[in-house]
């Protein structure tokens, strides 16, 4: 990934050109890279991974105020969320114990 100063001639740019390459700014940085189509083979694995994810967003939404503050409590000097913790807490239980969902409230260990 390059760093781009000055990307098309101007001040700032983002967006896909030609569909052959992407200009962002990442922290403040402009940047370039090649345009790419990621795939997505939807795989019976991939498509259990994203349920897990799903359901783990629905039973975030659905945890009392409590729940969420001992996540964020727990998330308090890490460079991630509560919300963030808990998801990747949340799946990684999942794939751990053969998809069973975690007992409710679901707290930080």
């Amino acid at each position: 990934m390059a760093k781009v100063t000055g990307p098309l001639m101007s001040i700032d740019a983002s967006g896909a050109f030609a569909d052959t390459m992407v200009y962002a700014k990442w922290k403040g940085i402009n940047y370039s890279r090649q345009y790419a189509i990621p795939g997505n083979p939807r795989t019976a694995n991939q498509l259990q991974i994203r349920d897990y994810f799903t359901t783990a967003v629905a039973a975030w939404q659905a945890e009392d105020q409590t729940t969420k503050d001992a996540w964020n409590q727990a998330a308090s000097g890490k460079p991630l969320s509560g919300f963030n913790l808990y998801v990747g807490e949340y799946v990684s239980y999942r794939i751990a114990n053969a998809g069973a969902v975690p007992p409710s409230p679901f707290l930080p260990s």
